[in-house]
């Protein structure tokens, strides 16, 4: 299979790494000093399930690369519209385009060029990021769960899910693929808007009883939209968030404020943003959301 990853950041560098290490031809589209980095040499992981490098092929040009079986979309929410144009080259008859990105309308905003029988959608769960240019830390998870927007599992999932595993990556085909995503939309709302307001890591959102209310009112707010939307969320969702956020990942810093602390734009309007305007869209009230969204914005 030829892959393509558009969007080389931390999380697509850190897939399309582990498939080029498993010897499927992949490329990669990145800018910058990053690209300049992995054209000099190998892209290096430093990970907590083993170190490695690998030689890959880098562009800034889709042209270069002409139309793959798979692109891994990770370009940053706020790109995708722009992003899935340059893309078109990449894009063949049977080309699948699966987004490894935050948020839960991206697969919407690729689908409306692409078609949307080329789409899949997926809910990501790592911790990585790019420290200097070339290089990516992955300090926890891994794993994909992807599946068809309208749920079930075809064929083409359950061939990708093979091809994944055969290829070193940890993925799940699901059924439902919108109740993992909205899911994990669901801590991103809430403490990647929270840690990014106060700094630190994420665990400072637990220790203070305050912001771990709001966030506890700020995901109760998204599960109500979930409703509306007839995506049914686990009920015990907002203890399972703090719980994981409190063994996995207190000393992690969200991808916002890493976002923040480099000074790039924040993706605000794919996660408060969002929630804001479904709110007002189906009448449901949305006042954490609010909040931290008026707050983002002004940074």
């Amino acid at each position: 299979m030829k892959v393509a990853v558009m969007g080389a950041g931390a999380v697509g560098g850190y897939f399309g790494g582990v498939l080029a290490k498993h010897d499927v031809e992949v490329s990669f589209i990145a800018r910058g000093r990053h690209l300049e980095a992995l054209r000099a040499k190998s892209l290096v992981v430093k990970s907590y399930q083993g170190d490695f490098s690998v030689p890959i092929k880098a562009t800034s040009d889709p042209g270069e690369i002409g139309p793959v079986d798979l692109i891994l979309f990770a370009v940053k929410s706020y790109d995708t519209e722009r992003a899935i144009q340059r893309a078109l080259p990449m894009v063949g008859p049977n080309t699948i385009l699966l987004s490894l990105q935050n948020g839960v309308d991206n697969g919407e905003k690729m689908a409306a060029v692409v078609g949307k029988e080329k789409v899949l959608e997926a809910a990501v769960y790592i911790g990585a990021s790019i420290p200097e240019p070339g290089v990516i830390i992955h300090t926890a998870g891994g794993r994909i769960i992807f599946g068809e927007p309208e749920g079930g599992i075809s064929e083409r999932v359950r061939k990708l899910e093979d091809f994944f595993k055969g290829h070193g990556v940890q993925a799940e085909a699901s059924p439902n693929v919108r109740v993992p995503q909205w899911s994990k939309f669901a801590w991103n709302v809430a403490f990647n808007a929270i840690n990014t307001l106060i700094g630190g890591p994420v665990g400072r959102v637990i220790a203070n009883p305050q912001t771990l209310e709001l966030a506890k009112r700020t995901i109760a707010e998204v599960i109500e939209i979930a409703k509306a939307l007839r995506i049914h969320l686990p009920d015990d969702l907002i203890e399972r968030h703090v719980q994981w956020t409190l063994t996995m990942g207190p000393d992690i810093k969200t991808s916002t404020l890493q976002d923040l602390e480099a000074g790039k734009p924040l993706e605000v309007e794919a996660f408060n943003g969002f929630v804001v305007r479904k709110g007002q869209e189906l009448g449901i009230p949305t006042p954490c959301n609010f909040a931290l969204y008026a707050l983002l914005s002004a940074l």
